[in-house]
């Protein structure tokens, strides 16, 4: 394209979601207007439509067979986000139930910041932003969530997990991996200031009631055998309120988003499965608690 291209935009795709997407495009829309914004509408819900007015919003078919619906949805974000990087210099795609973040001790500017990467003689395809699984502890944080107020500040607690460690910043055209955890770039560039927040265990009332909606969107229409099948065993949705229960039942070890070890890790023992590479690192046990600076962040 002639001229210089826009700094930053945001993708993502989406099926109802309503309590996370209007958290999201809040979040979006501190740097960027609405015309910056892209929201794949996955079955057309008009309260995606609704709450996402005046952004770009794309109605997809649902496809009521869910076959690989990750590996689908993937595949799209992939297609879509591409197709951007030939407009912006970055483009952030993400679940809607995940938060790009610039560390405030970096500054609040995040467009800014990227624009500085930009300026190097050298630009990297994409950049990971450091996980940050939030986690709540209703015994240490027992105030409800309120429509409109910061998210970060009533929850601090998280947990380590390099899976959420995601390259969710991309520069040039880029296959993710399923769920956006890994890309077919070799090269793995951890960004110290930038940190990709996951919000699934972000409230116990609301993440316990998603969990089950979700599981049994997944079952609906399989044979008894199939069900079975689905709900055996420690994977997937089917683990995921259990895992839960567990860290909520946590304390934290301490106030720190240093990690160093723990970053260490992530880039020096990379998971290799071609075209694709994740971060190594795993998860540790056990949860922390951010320090003060990120209060407000979202």
């Amino acid at each position: 394209m002639s001229g210089p291209k826009a700094p930053l935009a945001a993708l993502t795709m989406v099926h109802e979601e309503d309590f996370f997407l209007e958290r999201w495009i809040a979040h979006w829309r501190r740097w960027l207007p609405d015309e910056h914004i892209y929201v794949l509408n996955h079955g057309g819900n008009a309260d995606v439509a609704r709450i996402a007015a005046g952004c770009n919003v794309i109605r997809l078919p649902y496809d009521a067979m869910r076959k690989s619906v990750n590996q689908r949805r993937w595949q799209i974000l992939s297609l879509h986000g591409s197709a951007l990087t030939q407009f912006f210099d970055w483009v952030a795609v993400n679940d809607v139930d995940e938060f790009v973040v610039l560390d405030p001790a970096a500054g609040d500017d995040l467009p800014g910041y990227l624009a500085e990467i930009t300026a190097r003689r050298r630009v990297p395809p994409a950049l990971t932003c450091f996980a940050v699984e939030m986690v709540h502890i209703p015994e240490i944080e027992p105030e409800p969530l309120v429509p409109g107020q910061p998210i970060v500040g009533p929850r601090r607690c998280y947990r380590l997990n390099s899976n959420y460690a995601k390259p969710c910043l991309i520069s040039r055209p880029t296959e993710f991996k399923a769920g956006g955890h890994g890309a077919n770039h070799a090269e793995i560039t951890l960004d110290p200031n930038l940190y990709n927040f996951h919000l699934r265990f972000i409230d116990w009332d609301y993440s316990m009631g998603r969990f089950r909606k979700s599981l049994a969107r997944r079952l609906e229409g399989k044979t008894p055998e199939e069900q079975a099948a689905m709900t055996k065993g420690n994977w997937g949705w089917n683990s995921v309120e259990g895992t839960f229960r567990a860290l909520a039942a946590t304390r934290p070890q301490g106030e720190t988003i240093e990690h160093p070890a723990f970053r260490r890790a992530m880039v020096e023992t990379p998971i290799l499965r071609p075209p694709f590479t994740l971060m190594g690192g795993g998860r540790p046990g056990g949860t922390w608690r951010l320090p003060e600076r990120f209060n407000g962040v979202f």
